[in-house]
């Protein structure tokens, strides 16, 4: 049955059940996806610490300073980073005071160590104009009890550097989805196999790895499988332990697209065979035992983008992201696309700012098994349905490929 992309989109995610959690060591958190929302039990900074290296004093003793003018302080104790003061600032004293060390008792300001003389313990201020600023209050940043990272969030470095700022060695995190990849077809050979006549490398379980791992799954290789119901079946039911299975070629009508048998025979429910979308409109999906399954076309562009519009707001959702779908902006067409367009299309595509302007050109080659126009494509156009072809200088909308 032939549906729209919105409705197989949706009917793909309503079956998607987010992946349980684990504990792991934050230094390999790095782009997982955080499964619990993180507070603070402490305030951060957790005291009024020093921003810089310099003297801490009470400010207003030499708001009036200047080079001309200083005024004279004396030292009474240094600070260094990771040490305690040990003295109470008064009345025409100072204390030396490293980046990150604690604000003395009594003192209001930090003056910078390139804005003074020092003479042994005498200390000549030559501008204490920004001496009030220069403290890091306790809880400036972080107070106890807020809710610092929430649950959903992408690991990055500056989520990382938090989270070991907050104590968590071993954050939860959902478990990645492990994808089975299979190319089917007596065609295709291992990438390391010498060519033969009517042979093709299997090139498509490697492009859709990448699109797996950019999606928070993990990929795990089945090889390859003839034009076999039952070798096909096999290479599926061995990777029990997978969430998703993903197959390549034998999904559309000709005498060799066995996976919709493939299917009948493992007990896979058929949710749609084909998705009003082009490239990749063959595509068969189904379900069994709380398991997906995706049958893709076996020419490239067209399996990378039906696992694009369909395989990766899945997995994105698997993963337990609070964000399914890659950001959209409209953009000008910098150069013509030519074709007639009668189902939905998608089409490889350079994206640049020019002035004010976000212009878009449509990669050269853009057939179904042409995998050459993906390689420099940071875009896809998304050409409306029955539209006609498309001069320059036309606004059209734009996924991006690249995203936080």
């Amino acid at each position: 049955m032939s549906v729209k992309l919105e409705i197989a989109q949706e009917i793909l995610l309503n079956l998607v059940t987010v992946m349980p959690k684990e504990r792991v060591a934050l230094q390999e958190c790095w782009h997982r996806i955080l499964g619990e929302t993180v507070s603070s039990d402490i305030d951060f900074p957790p005291f009024d610490r020093s921003p810089l290296d310099g003297y801490a004093m009470i400010a207003e003793e030499v708001t009036t300073a200047t080079p001309e003018n200083p005024v004279m302080l004396k030292q009474i104790d240094y600070i260094p980073a990771g040490g305690n003061p040990s003295k109470t600032i008064s009345a025409g004293t100072t204390s030396r005071i490293m980046t990150g060390a604690p604000i003395p008792p009594g003192a209001t300001g930090v003056i910078r160590l390139e804005d003074t003389i020092v003479n042994g313990d005498s200390v000549s201020i030559l501008d204490g104009s920004g001496a009030g600023k220069n403290i890091c209050l306790q809880g400036d940043e972080i107070f106890q009890g807020e809710e610092v990272v929430a649950q959903g969030t992408i690991i990055n470095a500056g989520v990382m550097g938090m989270l070991a700022v907050l104590g968590k060695s071993q954050p939860y995190v959902f478990r990645k989805p492990r994808v089975a990849l299979i190319a089917t077809g007596s065609e295709i050979i291992p990438i390391d196999f010498p060519l033969a006549p009517g042979k093709i490398r299997n090139s498509n379980s490697y492009m859709l790895s990448a699109q797996v791992a950019e999606a928070g799954g993990q990929a795990v290789f089945l090889g390859n499988a003839s034009d076999n119901i039952d070798e096909i079946a096999h290479l599926l039911e061995s990777a029990s332990d997978c969430d998703v299975f993903v197959t390549t070629g034998g999904a559309s009508v000709g005498d060799y697209d066995l996976i919709g048998e493939v299917y009948k025979k493992l007990g896979v429910t058929l949710l749609f065979d084909r998705v009003s979308m082009k490239p990749g409109m063959p595509v068969l999906a189904g379900v069994r035992d709380g398991k997906l399954f995706l049958g893709l076309s076996g020419n490239p562009a067209a399996a990378a983008i039906s696992f694009e519009q369909l395989g990766r707001p899945m997995l994105m959702k698997m993963s337990g992201r609070k964000v399914w779908w890659r950001p959209r902006i409209k953009g000008i067409l910098a150069s013509p696309f030519k074709k007639k367009t009668g189902d939905k299309r998608f089409v490889w595509a350079r994206c640049w700012q020019a002035d004010t302007d976000i212009l878009v050109e449509p990669s050269r080659a853009q057939g179904n098994g042409m995998l050459k126009s993906a390689m420099a494509a940071n875009a896809l156009i998304v050409i409306p349905e029955n539209s006609p072809p498309l001069m320059v200088g036309t606004e059209v909308e734009i996924i991006l490929l690249a995203d936080a």
